[in-house]
């Protein structure tokens, strides 16, 4: 994996992780895409490059937590 790609999935994975732990401290509803971004210190933008929407990242963290 080069240096780009290494990038860019330790985006997603800080996206994903923020996410994980805002759904389990805040909830989902209370949860927005500017809470996720900001806590992990990426732009908005990113977000969409990695997930369509909120609903999107809840079902990956769902499906992940099913598969543990």
């Amino acid at each position: 994996m080069g240096k780009v790609e290494v990038k860019k999935q330790k985006k997603k994975d800080a996206l994903f992780n923020t996410a994980f732990e805002l759904f389990t401290t805040k909830g989902t509803n209370q949860t927005t895409i500017s809470d996720i971004v900001n806590k992990a210190g990426v732009a908005k933008g990113t977000f969409y490059l990695y997930f369509k929407d909120k609903y999107d990242i809840i079902i990956l963290s769902i499906t992940e937590e099913a598969q543990e």
